[in-house]
């Protein structure tokens, strides 16, 4: 009938371990990621982005050119 030698599998077993291992993986990782997720990120990086939040960079930029003007 069928010969299969115990190499072949070897490697069919451990490719099936893989391939559940990595749709378990894939599966988790779907639960984690939402949309409400995505929305408090981009308002975090809008709150980034505000006047408010950069004030400090200004700051110490407006501090390094006077600073250069002295000498």
């Amino acid at each position: 009938m069928l010969a299969v030698s115990s190499v072949a599998v070897v490697f069919a077993a451990i490719s099936i371990v893989g391939a559940c291992t990595l749709a378990l993986l894939v599966s988790t990782q779907q639960r984690k990621i939402n949309s409400a997720h995505g929305m408090t990120a981009f308002h975090r990086h809008l709150d980034a982005l505000s006047d408010d939040s950069r004030e400090h960079v200004r700051s110490q930029l407006r501090d390094a050119k006077q600073r250069q003007v002295k000498r």
